[in-house]
C-alpha cells in the first residue's frame, strides 16, 4: 500500500515536471526569455544621422551625420519615413534614403530649430496612410503608398482655409486631429474619407496670452500641449468641445507631450527633464536623469516573448543621450551617450 502511494506520488510529480516544462521550455528554451517580436527603436541626431537597436544595448548607424537635423520619423509598411529639411524614405531598411517631398511646413527651421517635429506626420496605420503638414493647398498631404508619392488633401469643410498645421494625432478610437496655428483651430477626421471638419472653431480660451500649440492625447481623450511653456498642457474628453487645465508644469518650453501605451503622460521639458501627470496635476519624474536634462523626443517600444508576455520600455531623446524606463517613465538609464533630438 505504501510502495503503491509513492508511485502515485511519483506519476504526479512526473505529470506537473512535464507540464511545468511545456509551459516555460519548448526544445530546451526557456520562451520567457525568448523574444517572439523584437522592437524596433529609431533614433535620429542633432547632426542628423540615424541609429537603430533592437534591444537598447546594441545600436547600429543606420545613415552617418550629414549636418542637417533630424525632425521626425514614421514607418509605414515595411517603408521608413524621415523627415529633415524634406521628407525622404527608406524601402530598405534604412540602408538607402531617396527624397519624395519638398514642401513641408518649414517656417520653424529658422524660429524654433526644437519645435515638436514630431507632431507634424502620423502614420495612420487603420487607413493605410500617413498624413504630413504641408505648404501646399490647405495645409495636408497623404501619401496612400507608404510615402512613395504624396498627395494634396482637397477633403476640407466649406470655409476651412489658409491653413498652418502644426500636428496631428490619433485618439485610440482612430479619430484624427489636426491643429491649424493660423486662427489656432482644432479639426477632426474620423476615417479616410470623411472631410476635415471643425472640432472647436475658436482657441481654448487664452489668445490673449502668447501660446503655440500642438495636439498629443491620451486614450481617447485630446490634448493640446504649450511650446512655450505659457499655459501648459489643457485635456478634452468630449473630442475639443471642452477643456481641463493641468497643472505642476514648470515654466519651461515643453518639447513633447505622449503617454506610452496609453498609460501615463509624459512631458519632456527645456532644462526641467521629464514630468509625469498623477491626476489633473504633473510631479518631475526625473530619477536616473542627469540635471538640466533637455527632453526632446518621448517613444514607447515592446518585446513579446513565446509566451505571449509583453516587457514595456518608454525612451526619451535628451542632449545628455538616449535614457530608458522599465516602469513608464518613474525611473530612467543612460543606454547611449550622445544628443538625440528624434525618436521612432
Amino acid at each position: 500500500m505504501r510502495k503503491s502511494n509513492l508511485m502515485y506520488k511519483l506519476g504526479l510529480a512526473a505529470l506537473f515536471a512535464v507540464a511545468l516544462q511545456s509551459c516555460q521550455k519548448e526544445n530546451g528554451i526557456d520562451n520567457e526569455t525568448v523574444v517572439k517580436k523584437p522592437y524596433g527603436l529609431y533614433i535620429g541626431t542633432d547632426m542628423g544621422a540615424l541609429l537603430n537597436t533592437n534591444n537598447g544595448i546594441d545600436y547600429k548607424t543606420v545613415f552617418p551625420p550629414d549636418g542637417f537635423k533630424s525632425r521626425a520619423l514614421v514607418t509605414s509598411g515595411m517603408n521608413l519615413i524621415w523627415v529633415k529639411g524634406n521628407v525622404h524614405l527608406s524601402e530598405d531598411n534604412g540602408r538607402n534614403f531617396n527624397p519624395t517631398y519638398f514642401q513641408t511646413y518649414s517656417f520653424y527651421l529658422q524660429v524654433q530649430p526644437y519645435f515638436p517635429w514630431q507632431s507634424v506626420i502620423l502614420s495612420a496605420t487603420n487607413q493605410n496612410r500617413v498624413y504630413l503638414s504641408s505648404i501646399e493647398g490647405r495645409g495636408v498631404v497623404y501619401s496612400d503608398n507608404n510615402g512613395k508619392t504624396w498627395n494634396v488633401d482637397t477633403l476640407f469643410d466649406h470655409g476651412i482655409n489658409n491653413n498652418r498645421v502644426t500636428s496631428f494625432t490619433q485618439l485610440q478610437n482612430g479619430t484624427i486631429f489636426m491643429h491649424n496655428l493660423f486662427n489656432d483651430s482644432i479639426y477632426r477626421k474620423d476615417n479616410k474619407d470623411d472631410r476635415w471638419s471643425h472640432a472647436n472653431r475658436d482657441s481654448i480660451g487664452l489668445s490673449s496670452i502668447p501660446h503655440l500649440y500642438y495636439l498629443s492625447h491620451i486614450g481617447n481623450d485630446l490634448l493640446t500641449v504649450d511650446l512655450t511653456g505659457n499655459t501648459g498642457v489643457f485635456r478634452s474628453s468630449n473630442n475639443g468641445v471642452s477643456w481641463t487645465q493641468l497643472t505642476g508644469l514648470p515654466d519651461r518650453l515643453l518639447y513633447t507631450a505622449v503617454a506610452p501605451f496609453d498609460q501615463t503622460l509624459l512631458v519632456g521639458t527645456d532644462s526641467a527633464g521629464v514630468y509625469r501627470l498623477e491626476g489633473n496635476q504633473f510631479v518631475p519624474s526625473n530619477a536616473g536623469l542627469e540635471d538640466y536634462t533637455v527632453v526632446y523626443a518621448i517613444a514607447g517600444k515592446e518585446d513579446i516573448y513565446k509566451n505571449d508576455v509583453a516587457k514595456r520600455y518608454v525612451y526619451i531623446a535628451t542632449n545628455k543621450g538616449l535614457y530608458r524606463s522599465e516602469d513608464y517613465g518613474r525611473n530612467w538609464s543612460l543606454v547611449k551617450e550622445g544628443s538625440f533630438v528624434a525618436l521612432y
